[in-house]
């Protein structure tokens, strides 16, 4: 954890009536916990979590305004290697994330025990070393975020950070645990430091830029990553076809398109059992979210190597 004089001095000399905003990115493998991170950051869930790498498809913003500093978070999908073009086009949208943002979160998990006495860069994941790459010439704007520090002793994580440290000149290093949300309020004083003098970009009382309906259809897909075993999750994509807001009862229908006949019957179940499981998971998610009782009716269809298929993709929104 470095101290920066010029930040402190440049903090210290702010007006008091003055407002700072920027866009910070979240940079990292799948499955380090960007997701968790974010929705802890901002104290509320816009972003779906799982035990599966690679749950996070799209660039997805939460918003924290306090006083005269506003942060905008913006949640990238994991930096992996690509195969299909679903995977490509998703890489694409971290990647351009370390080109919009004025500074970015490199999230790692801590260095395992078998590697702490490798040298040089062998003692990281492979994907860690393409997203030091990456970030080469960005080291200076770069925060590395050390999470899931409650799953090490404490010794193994001062190790951690120490070889971490030696990897490129960053802005910080702040060791957290998104889950338990130890060190996460250290991590946001750390953050508006590097805020610039901005008027704010989204209302005070915003958390995220994402449309209900695309929330809606995120918490359904969280269901099924959460509930569907090996690559089934992966092969599907939820779309919402109606969202009626109502004040009684707000009425969504949502069609989930999987690339296989047998992967559509797994989701339905037998007599439709997983089907409603997964609607009625996702429903009660939706009404905490709206505040509102929520009517959700799902649908089934197969849109055959949809992942692969430039055409799809266009019309399931991945341009």
């Amino acid at each position: 954890m470095k101290n920066n004089k010029d930040k402190r001095q440049q903090t210290e000399g702010r007006k008091e009536n003055e407002q700072h905003c920027g866009f910070i990115g979240l940079i990292g493998r799948p499955n380090v916990g960007k997701s968790t991170l974010l929705n802890q950051l901002i104290g509320q869930k816009v972003s779906i979590t799982a035990h599966k790498a690679q749950t996070t498809r799209n660039r997805i913003l939460g918003i924290r305004t306090e006083q005269n500093s506003q942060i905008v978070f913006i949640d990238t999908p994991g930096i992996h290697r690509p195969e299909k073009l679903l995977n490509r086009k998703i890489v694409a949208y971290a990647t351009e994330t370390l080109r919009d943002t004025d500074l970015n979160l490199w999230i790692v998990e801590p260095i395992p025990e078998s590697s702490l006495q490798k040298e040089e860069l062998s003692f990281l994941h492979r994907e860690d070393q393409e997203i030091l790459k990456l970030l080469s010439g960005k080291e200076k704007r770069t925060v590395l975020v050390l999470n899931k520090i409650d799953t090490i002793p404490q010794e193994q994580a001062l190790v951690s950070i120490e070889k971490l440290a030696k990897l490129a000149d960053f802005a910080e290093i702040v060791p957290v645990s998104a889950l338990k949300s130890t060190n996460v309020e250290h991590l946001v004083e750390t953050l508006k430091k590097y805020l610039p003098v901005h008027p704010f970009y989204f209302e005070t009382h915003q958390v995220t830029d994402a449309s209900e309906r695309f929330l809606a259809s995120e918490f359904v897909r969280e269901e099924l990553f959460l509930r569907l075993q090996q690559e089934i999750p992966y092969s599907v994509a939820v779309i919402v076809e109606q969202f009626e807001d109502d004040p009684k009862c707000i009425k969504i229908a949502c069609t989930i398109c999987v690339e296989r006949d047998s992967q559509k019957g797994i989701i339905i179940g037998k007599k439709g059992e997983m089907l409603k499981t997964i609607g009625t998971a996702a429903r009660k998610k939706i009404e905490r979210l709206l505040g509102n009782k929520v009517h959700l009716a799902l649908h089934v269809k197969v849109l055959k190597q949809w992942s692969n298929n430039a055409r799809h993709l266009r019309s399931l929104g991945f341009n």
